[in-house]
């Protein structure tokens, strides 16, 4: 049933259906509906779809590391956790696993578990830059600031595109007192306003309050009433007054 439900995310109506008696296609049309109810938050529906899958015999790591993500989901972090060490015990050259792992080492506040998982996934698979962003997510959430930029890089040179990583390397940046970099940064992810209100978050969030306060007013001036900037300024004026 649940494979008949999900089929809706694997195919258009006007594409050729896999066929489900080859057990090899059956398995691979599973996995991808699998990922994709994953990557659309649907974790009870995916632990639905493993526990199908298992009782017609599926098994093996792929399969593993899609339970773990669906469990962490759930907030069921520490059998998520015991699942993926006990993956990569077993298969200890698997990325996939490996970057999952530190994942969930991180939102559980485990550092560095969380960094050492991630760094072994780097090494394992060196063109992810997925992993290398989160990777310098957990080093600047742990202090590390240098190595954070690092990742960060690595990151944006296997993916120049990606806004997230560029937010990332700029909060990174402030950290060091870098403000011109970070400033950089943050234009190359945002326009002109956004770019000013995130670089004065982050130079709030670093304790320089007077550039957080120049940054939000600039971005006032540029965007008259943007919401965030707005807030931001009336709290930091409000805890200036006497």
């Amino acid at each position: 049933m649940i494979l008949a439900l999900s089929l809706a995310f694997a195919a258009n109506v006007n594409e050729v259906q896999p066929d489900l008696s080859d057990p090899r296609v059956r398995e691979e049309t599973q996995m991808h509906v699998l990922g994709a109810l994953l990557d659309a938050g649907m974790a009870e529906q995916a632990l639905e779809m493993v526990s199908e899958m298992r009782r017609d015999g599926t098994a093996g790591v792929a399969l593993d590391v899609a339970q773990a993500r669906a469990m962490h989901q759930r907030g069921l972090s520490t059998d998520a956790a015991a699942l993926l060490a006990s993956v990569v015990k077993r298969h200890p050259r698997e990325a996939e696993a490996w970057a999952q792992l530190g994942i969930v080492h991180a939102d559980r506040g485990q550092l560095g578990d969380a960094e050492e998982a991630l760094k072994r996934a780097a090494k394992l698979s060196p063109a992810n830059a997925d992993v290398f962003n989160n990777l310098g997510f957990v080093q600047l959430s742990a202090r590390k600031y240098e190595p954070a930029i690092t990742s960060f890089r690595a990151a944006l040179k296997l993916d120049p595109a990606s806004k997230r990583t560029r937010n990332n390397l700029g909060f990174a940046l402030v950290r060091v007192e870098r403000y011109d970099e970070a400033l950089e940064a943050f234009r190359a992810a945002n326009n002109e306003p956004d770019a000013r209100y995130n670089f004065g978050a982050a130079c709030e969030a670093a304790g320089d309050r007077a550039t957080a306060l120049t940054s939000y007013q600039a971005a006032v001036v540029v965007q008259p009433g943007h919401p965030q900037a707005m807030t931001a300024l009336s709290r930091l004026l409000e805890e200036k007054s006497p």
